[in-house]
């Protein structure tokens, strides 16, 4: 299934400052060039998108952490008085 079956068409826009081409590439019916991605021995990752990785995992880290602990404290408290009514 080749780009034209989906209604998708591919254009070379290096001097296109039409709107009506940026409102169909909004909408999606023409995409944009991609660039040939760079591969061996040029290929690295920036630093800045080390140091976005980081915090992005430690957020991660830290939300389901929290969430975790919710979930265990009010798992607690509810079994804890659904004990003490049982007791009384």
């Amino acid at each position: 299934m080749g780009p034209s079956m989906l209604g998708v068409v591919p254009v070379d826009d290096e001097d296109d400052t039409n709107i009506i081409m940026d409102s169909l590439r909004a909408v999606g019916l023409v995409r944009r060039r991609v660039d040939r991605p760079i591969v061996g021995r040029k290929a690295y990752v920036r630093w800045w998108e080390r140091i976005r990785a980081i915090i992005v995992l430690a957020a991660l880290v830290v939300g389901l952490g929290i969430a975790l602990a919710a979930v265990v404290g009010i798992t607690v408290l509810g079994l804890g008085f659904l004990l003490e009514r049982a007791i009384s």
